[in-house]
């Protein structure tokens, strides 16, 4: 490489070796060219090609093909990183490095599907080895099984035998946890003389004193012909600790096109929730008294609704529609740094139960809806939601039985799905509520199911409560699963590996090249420092001798000098 012909040499002992040898000091090092690709007046950029090799862009750039090493000198993210490959090879590149299927699911598996374990899949029948976990995205990432596969052989005249494999799609795998043995004996692993681990064949050589012998080998064998073909929504199970554990799949990805991270608009990283969309529950109990008041007239409806009092609230966690946050503390939690007011529910949840907290005033449904108002715009804004919640409540209060002063306590029950930054989702209209009350002393339900403006009622009502919640939470998770897709927010962006290595490469492409017009003076310069470090080495070679052992390490100084060149072609050009 011409990059080294001027390099000083220098009397250096290689290993064990007795004696030095003269060699060139790769230590040495002149930053004249770093100076250079600092200061634009000696360099433009060019737009490597696809496919474009160092020595084809020497040649467009400089009519030779030897000046490919001040590339590097001149680009450190090609020191670094190396050439940008070409598409093609960029692709095989990927496909080597992330070979295997990677299973999205909302389920909580932070505590289960342990690396390690055999999943299945219950409508394919697919059958996997977790691999690795990716808890923040809710990714298992799974490999083929390896298959049991017993071989009886007998060694040849030298004692040498080779097991081989007839597909070249298959491969031998897990040697470790082969078991070999002689005559019903298990026998320790023999020497391996060739293939081995991922290899189609194993010849092993069990001595001279074993020629002529059987042995039974229980293998291990990979046909990466199999197929992962895990399908959305399906349950997916394993056994562990004696318990059968199961998730959903949501979808089923190629590794290399799962996703890596999000990003926002400007690129930077952003976190998501790896269990959404799900389904939360906000729960609140009202105190209604509609007496005197005209139901033919929607606006009396609504002033009346307006004017009643919220005595409880509840919210849900992002785990478990059934679980209840402790609104109490949620500022104290955020104050002591145990979490942040993200999402709106909680937001929500958080500023009403501060109000109904306030003893000093009563809470009426006014209230919560002005703060709904701020949270929730697009909920509140939408007449079918608010024209059929009003009306509905109204109705309750009708059946329920009252106190003497004709109120009348209804529990409203209100489910929405959330995205993975915590908000809303209410552009699709899709919205569940569960109306609850008590009506000649017994416990009623009612289930309304919002879907783009039309709202349908479950009948038969439900039976208790948790009917009534699970008749709701299952039609919004059906449709979640249907939709998928289109409920990650608009400002957040899904990075792939692939999408993440293509940007990466893509960047080695603009690099910063010296100028034709500088060239020829700058690589003289250089060179002539380096003959002139010769000169300096040779008078001082008693000085330089290194002597080590191993591994061939070299400590040599840094020429620098400061740029100084002129050249009578001052053209800028450019290469773009």
């Amino acid at each position: 490489m011409s990059y080294f012909n001027n390099f000083p040499f220098v009397n250096y002992k290689f290993g064990n070796e007795a004696g030095a040898t003269i060699f060139q000091n790769m230590g040495v090092y002149v930053d004249l060219i770093d100076q250079a690709k600092d200061n634009s007046s000696f360099y433009n950029y060019y737009n490597i090609q696809n496919g474009d090799r160092p020595d084809q862009v020497s040649q467009k750039l400089y009519n030779r093909t030897d000046l490919h090493w001040t590339f590097p000198i001149m680009n450190d993210n090609i020191k670094l990183q190396g050439w940008p490959l070409s598409y093609n090879d960029l692709v095989a590149k990927i496909k080597d490095n992330y070979p295997n299927k990677t299973l999205v699911t909302r389920t909580d598996i932070s505590n289960t599907f342990k690396v390690g374990s055999i999943i299945t899949g219950s409508s394919t029948q697919t059958k996997a080895k977790i691999l690795r976990k990716r808890l923040d995205f809710g990714q298992i990432i799974v490999g083929r099984v390896s298959v049991d596969n017993q071989i009886a052989l007998t060694t040849d005249v030298k004692g040498y035998v080779k097991l081989q494999l007839s597909s070249p799609f298959q491969r031998f795998v897990e040697l470790t946890d082969w078991i070999i043995t002689k005559a019903g004996v298990t026998v320790g692993a023999p020497t391996i003389v060739s293939g081995g681990e991922n290899h189609t064949y194993v010849e092993y050589d069990f001595g001279l004193a074993n020629a002529n012998t059987e042995y039974v080998f229980n293998t291990k064998v990979m046909n990466y012909a199999d197929t992962l073909d895990f399908v959305e929504g399906e349950q997916i199970t394993t056994t562990e600790d004696n318990v059968i554990q199961s998730a959903i799949i949501d979808s089923a990805v190629l590794e290399y096109y799962a996703v890596h991270h999000y990003e926002d608009a400007d690129g930077n990283y952003i976190d998501i929730t790896p269990n959404a969309p799900f389904v939360q529950r906000t729960s609140y109990t009202f105190k209604l008294n509609y007496s005197g008041v005209d139901f033919g007239d929607p606006t009396a409806v609504y002033n009346a609704t307006l004017a009643s009092l919220v005595t409880n609230i509840e919210i849900s966690s992002t785990s478990n529609y059934n679980s209840v946050i402790d609104l109490s503390n949620v500022q104290r939690n955020i104050d002591q740094g145990y979490y942040q007011l993200n999402g709106q529910i909680l937001r929500l949840g958080a500023a009403i139960q501060s109000e109904v907290a306030d003893t000093s005033a009563s809470t009426t449904a006014s209230d919560i809806f002005t703060i709904w108002a701020t949270e929730l715009p697009i909920a509140i804004s939408d007449p079918t939601f608010t024209n059929h919640v009003f009306p509905e409540l109204a109705a309750a209060w009708t059946l329920s039985d009252k106190d003497s002063e004709g109120a009348a306590t209804v529990q409203f029950h209100s489910f929405f799905i959330i995205d993975n930054q915590l908000n809303v989702v209410s552009d699709t209209g899709q919205f569940g509520q569960t109306f609850e009350y008590v009506a000649g002393g017994e416990t009623l339900y009612k289930n309304t199911y919002g879907n783009n403006g039309t709202f349908t009622t479950t009948t038969p009502p439900p039976a208790s409560k948790s009917d009534a919640w699970n008749d709701i939470a299952n039609q919004l998770e059906s449709y979640i699963q249907q939709n998928l897709s289109g409920l990650t927010p608009a400002n957040i962006i899904p990075i792939t590996y692939f999408d993440r290595h293509e940007k990466s490469n893509t960047a080695l492409k603009s690099i910063r090249v010296l100028k034709p017009s500088a060239i020829e003076d700058i690589v003289k310069s250089f060179n002539d420092i380096l003959i002139e470090s010769q000169a300096t080495n040779t008078d001082e070679q008693s000085s330089v001798n290194t002597v080590q052992s191993g591994t061939g390490s070299s400590s040599a100084s840094t020429t620098s000098t400061s740029i100084n060149i002129t050249s009578s072609n001052s053209s800028s050009g450019g290469y773009y």
